[in-house]
């Protein structure tokens, strides 16, 4: 198998850590493709031309990285998401949460991008307040996930070093203190050193 990814995505991120967790590195061969350089493998695996993309032998390949990381945590015994009721709903819930953040901040990030006499204005404060209401709903909610090991915290730190990438200019552990513990302590695991993105 072969999980295609680039270095600053952390849809992406999120997967090649997952991978590390689980000891799975034997399993699934980490191949780089920056999807703007349009790699034919990249559009082979994903015809939306997007990372991460994995593809398997004899089967469809997958994209999205929910649904890679549900497969990734079919391959071994250690579970990162719960196989049912409750608990598997709030992993699931976090999960979007932080998904959701990450699409907020990229939104941002690409609205910035464009000459600044086409700012608009508008969407770069709507995205910028909904990612301090949901910085603060998860330093609400911290008690949910904060001392857990499963795609849920998981995606919540992913989401949290994206913020530090793309909008620095926010001092979320500010506002969020126990979210800024919970993020110091995901950053010293392997997982999270070997994923760190390139400096801008």
């Amino acid at each position: 198998m072969k999980l295609y990814y680039s270095p600053t995505s952390p849809y992406a991120r999120k997967c090649r850590a997952l991978v590390i967790e689980k000891g799975l590195e034997n399993k699934i061969e980490m191949v780089e493709a920056i999807p703007f350089d349009n790699p034919e493998e990249l559009h082979g695996a994903n015809p939306l031309g997007k990372v991460p993309a994995l593809t398997r032998d004899g089967a469809p390949a997958l994209i999205d990285s929910p649904l890679i990381c549900e497969f990734i945590d079919t391959l071994n015994d250690e579970r990162w998401v719960p196989e049912s009721g409750g608990p598997r709903w709030a992993v699931l819930r976090q999960q979007a949460i932080a998904d959701g953040l990450i699409d907020i901040t990229i939104g941002r990030r690409i609205e910035l991008w464009r000459d600044e006499k086409l700012h608009y204005d508008f969407w770069i404060e709507r995205w910028g307040e909904a990612v301090k209401r949901t910085v603060a709903v998860l330093e609400h909610e911290r008690g949910q996930f904060e001392r857990s090991f499963d795609l849920g915290a998981l995606s919540v730190a992913i989401a949290l070093g994206y913020l530090d990438l793309r909008f620095a200019d926010y001092d979320w552990r500010a506002d969020a203190p126990g979210l800024a513990e919970f993020y110091a302590r995901w950053s010293q695991r392997e997982s999270f050193q070997r994923t760190e993105p390139p400096a801008q």
